[in-house]
């Protein structure tokens, strides 16, 4: 490939202007480096993430753990409306 020099002569309507030519930077900056390693372990970790959902490999204790939690969200609920029953009551 020609090499292009570094200013080049445009004439217009007999008048000549230099136009000059900034060499372009082909390497990227570590920010840019960084990132796309950053998006690309994210995208590899959502895929692990997912495929292991597909396939229902949880550990027994998760589904556990989710049941505990639903079950003592429900009982705080019933307690909290129990105590603003008590309350509008006025006792």
């Amino acid at each position: 490939m020609p090499q292009l020099p570094a200013a080049v002569a445009v004439t217009l309507n007999s008048t000549a202007q230099t136009v000059a030519h900034t060499p372009h930077s082909t390497h990227a900056s570590a920010v840019a480096i960084a990132l796309a390693a950053l998006g690309a372990v994210l995208v590899l970790v959502c895929a692990a993430w997912a495929a292991t959902r597909l396939l229902v490999l949880e550990p027994h204790w998760t589904l556990s753990l989710r049941h505990a939690a639903a079950e003592a969200g429900v009982r705080l609920s019933a307690t909290w409306a129990e105590l603003g029953d008590w309350a509008r009551l006025g006792r």
